[in-house]
């Protein structure tokens, strides 16, 4: 047998399961309780999202994942040519640094290599120290086993938001604690780091310097007032891979010497929570003395927070 309804008759059947419905779910409703202000009752949309931060917490605690950078910094470290203003490690973490570089210049009579590991310490999250091997000059034995130190401070004055770059002062200091050498140098820095758009920032870097003494022979022709600045841009690729371009015009090392004009193209990359790999070559844009044709140089560093 089959049913037959009248449009109206459905409309009103419907109309009752309805108000049904809603006066059942009112009930239910009832007999749960109110959450007041001030509980610590949660929406289960809002436990779940804690779970899920708790999850990324997890995730990088375990090295699976890439841990916070310290209020910004990306990895554009005193390694490159031009720096990023942000502080390389927060309050209490340590930063150890291996870097090896080679460059040449166009007349191929003088090859270098040099090794000069640094160890950093955060002091505060605007504020580190660091203690650097001045660069040794494998197979120049001018310069090699020399063992000058380098004291670093870094000092972020302003963090970066919407409207002002970061704004970072550092400094180094050549202490002469390797054989035959003499004198104190400075060299002081100010930074500025500003996001342009996404993932491309852009870095401004100069420095002025005071040069008093030498590690090799030639302290008597060295330039003492040097100076330099230079831009640099870098781009997130992905949450691991930072790519970079930098350009550096500054003053000759020694008196008579015109001005040094260097490209650098770097990327950094993020092979764990706590290590990074970082890699450039330098290329000459004048045929100075002083500037190397080409260079390539590589750098391992874990970081401990």
């Amino acid at each position: 047998m089959t049913l037959r309804c009248c449009p109206l008759g459905c409309f009103l059947v419907a109309g009752a399961l309805g108000i049904g419905l809603s006066a059942a779910a009112s009930e239910q409703g009832a007999d749960r309780p109110r959450l007041e202000a001030g509980s610590d009752e949660r929406p289960l949309s809002l436990a779940a999202a804690d779970d899920a931060w708790a999850a990324d917490a997890e995730e990088q605690a375990t090295g699976t994942a890439p841990a916070a950078n310290s209020g910004g910094y990306l990895g554009v470290s005193e390694f490159f040519n031009i720096r990023e203003a942000n502080p390389n490690v927060g309050a209490g973490g340590w930063e150890l640094r291996l870097p090896a570089a080679w460059n040449t210049r166009s007349d191929g009579r003088d090859d270098n290599f040099l090794l000069g590991p640094a160890l950093k310490y955060g002091i505060t999250d605007d504020l580190f120290v660091g203690l650097e091997l001045a660069p040794l000059n494998l197979g120049d034995s001018r310069d090699q086993g020399n063992g000058d130190l380098n004291l670093l401070v870094h000092w972020r004055l302003l963090r970066e938001n919407d409207t002002m770059p970061a704004v970072a002062t550092w400094a180094r200091m050549r202490i002469p604690s390797g054989q035959g050498s003499r004198g104190v140098d400075g060299e002081f820095h100010g930074t500025i780091t500003k996001t342009i758009v996404g993932a491309l920032r852009a870095h401004l870097d100069g420095f002025v310097m005071t040069a008093n003494g030498e590690r090799t022979a030639f302290e008597d022709d060295r330039r003492h007032f040097q100076w330099g600045v230079g831009p640099g841009f870098d781009y997130a690729l992905d949450d691991q891979t930072l790519l970079l371009l930098n350009y550096l015009h500054r003053s000759s090392n020694l008196y008579g010497n015109h001005n040094i004009n260097l490209l650098e193209i770097g990327v950094n990359r993020q092979l764990s929570a706590t290590q990074a790999v970082k890699a450039a070559i330098d290329i000459g844009l004048d045929d100075g003395p002083e500037t190397p044709n080409f260079g390539a140089k590589l750098e391992w560093s874990l970081t401990l927070r």
